[in-house]
């Protein structure tokens, strides 16, 4: 984890009281019997309601902490040569960045061989506009704590992966070509190979996925699991930071990666 990210987390960690401080609130303090104390609460929704009587000794912290946090959070990191919008099935350009990344931090920290790349759409949370790309776009796009994992899986479970999304949803993949027609997967392919059953195959995704998340339950039929305690958001700003110091904009593009057919 690099100096600024500890303290970024470092800083978050800090202010994230202040929301209890809105999201629960204390109704009445009373005595009780055996000189313990009762105290009732009740829930206070958290929205726009509050901008109208912000609490002062919330605030006070937010404004004394918000120079600090603007500092780190809006540093630019790289150049986006393209507009992302939410991502979107079967594939768009943010689904298939954060597919291809991950192939791309895979060989970086050399973990390679790793064929295939996976992760879910739900763990994609906002956009990247064109041009200066700044931590807090990164910290917004992958706002979960979850860390990177790598699966060795038999190909069978790979196409029983094909299948389910066939019938159900699709999630983001990189170095595949999943062609589906009528809810029946048509190929599969992985590296431009049609997947092999017996062949086993090592796969780059996140703890949540990698642990059945998102009905992924077939992923739980790996060999091995290899878990590299790497949170996927940081490992995101360190693959961002490498392309911009060999002068390489961040990318992406619809490839056809998923065919469907209704």
């Amino acid at each position: 984890m690099t100096k600024n990210n500890f303290r970024l987390k470092s800083l978050l960690l800090l202010l994230l009281p202040v929301a209890f401080l809105y999201a629960c609130k204390p109704a009445s303090v009373a005595p009780s019997p055996a000189g313990k104390i009762t105290v009732t609460t009740f829930m206070q929704p958290v929205d726009s309601t509050l901008d109208a009587q912000p609490n002062a000794a919330a605030q006070a912290i937010l404004e004394k902490y918000k120079p600090a946090m603007d500092t780190l959070m809006y540093e630019v990191i790289g150049q986006s040569d393209v507009g992302m919008p939410l991502a979107k099935r079967p594939e768009s350009l943010l689904s298939n960045f954060t597919a291809d990344a991950l192939l791309g931090i895979a060989e970086q920290q050399g973990w390679t061989p790793v064929d295939v790349s996976l992760y879910n759409f739900g763990g994609i949370r906002s956009f990247l506009a064109a041009g200066a790309v700044r931590l807090y776009d990164i910290y917004a796009l992958y706002p979960f704590e979850n860390d990177l994992v790598i699966l060795t899986i038999q190909g069978r479970y790979l196409r029983e992966l094909a299948v389910f999304f066939a019938e159900w949803d699709v999630q983001p993949m990189g170095n595949v070509r999943l062609a589906i027609a009528q809810k029946q997967v048509k190929s599969l392919l992985v590296g431009g190979v049609e997947v092999d059953d017996e062949k086993m195959y090592r796969l780059i995704t996140n703890n949540f996925v990698a642990e059945g998340g998102d009905g992924m339950q077939v992923l739980s039929h790996a060999a091995a699991i290899e878990r590299t305690g790497i949170n996927v958001r940081d490992a995101m700003i360190a693959y961002i930071k490498s392309l911009t110091a060999a002068g390489k904009p961040i990318t992406a593009a619809l490839d056809g990666r998923v065919i469907i057919e209704l």
